[in-house]
């Protein structure tokens, strides 16, 4: 998956910390929609969620590569660990949302063709492409209405996450 968005590995002698940051601060974003998943208030979830992206965002002391290796560590234990009381297999699940998130891509011309008249019809009519079929992906040029530039656009093929049920 990180093949295709285009993420190449890093090299552990030369940590790109910019990179590792702006990945992780993806983080309470997706706790943010666990939380709310969870029953608890959208609003108030919404605006800590941006505080925290915030504050975590300022820079103010080196990087610590043990404890940053820990942090990532026990985010993935305690992910684990609730899918374990849940009764339900972590791999699985992963390997869903993979195989969903790889429908984003725009697989062939067909598809190429319906994701423009998707957004288009969005209102997104300024957008370029990176790649190659099957993992090609349409990006906003400029900032465009829930589209703001350089979006990943998801292509017309695009299918939600498909559990296993339980």
């Amino acid at each position: 998956m990180n093949v295709a968005f285009g993420n190449p590995k890093g090299d552990p002698k030369a940590i790109d910390w910019e990179r590792v940051r702006k990945q992780c601060l993806n983080i309470p974003d997706e706790f943010g929609e666990l939380a709310i998943a969870l029953g608890a208030d959208a609003a108030l979830i919404k605006a800590a969620v941006t505080q925290l992206k915030w504050v975590a965002s300022k820079v103010v002391s080196d990087v610590n590569v043990k404890q940053v290796r820990d942090g990532l560590s026990d985010i993935h234990v305690f992910a684990y660990g609730a899918h374990h009381i849940m009764g339900v297999d972590a791999d699985q699940d992963m390997d869903a949302v993979v195989e969903g998130v790889m429908t984003r891509f725009i697989k062939d011309p067909d598809d190429k063709v319906a994701t423009i008249a998707l957004h288009e019809a969005k209102g997104v009519t300024e957008v370029y492409f990176e790649g190659d079929y099957p993992t090609m992906v349409m990006k906003s040029l400029r900032d465009q209405p829930d589209a703001p530039k350089g979006k990943f656009l998801k292509s017309a093929s695009y299918t939600d996450t498909v559990f296993r049920e339980i």
